[in-house]
């Protein structure tokens, strides 16, 4: 009967334990490979942009969202090593040159992007049926 108690006991806490611990796989996703910020000249740090990269010769694109401060951030484990092209989506808005970043492996880029408000007869060219 003793022995069946802590059997009992020994597997619930390794139970707990193993569920409760992260993956091996998520400590390699937690870096960053790109990151910058999102700013205007109106508004300073820009909450809500889209900022979207594609790696040259790929078909597909990434996509993240800026924060509160402005700040964004592409994970290590959504972006290889390359060149990537990006765009951002903000209403009203266009970014100043025309953005790059090169991703290397174990080094985190940077692009900080600056925006410029449009005329305000070009902004139907950058809504979505939706919007």
């Amino acid at each position: 009967m003793r022995i069946h108690g802590k059997w009992l006991a020994t597997t619930a806490i390794l139970t707990v334990g193993f569920a409760f611990a992260p993956p091996p796989a998520l400590h390699a996703q937690t870096g960053v490979a790109l990151s910058g910020q999102v700013s205007s000249q109106e508004e300073g740090a820009m909450e809500g942009v889209l900022v979207s990269a594609r790696k040259t010769g790929a078909t597909f694109t990434v996509t993240v969202v800026s924060n509160d401060k402005g700040h964004y951030s592409f994970p290590a484990a959504k972006l290889e090593p390359g060149h990537y092209a990006l765009t951002i989506r903000a209403a009203g808005y266009d970014p100043e040159p025309t953005l790059a970043a090169d991703v290397s492996a174990g080094k985190p880029a940077s692009a900080d992007i600056k925006l410029h408000k449009i005329n305000t007869k070009k902004l139907s060219s950058q809504l979505s049926n939706g919007e």
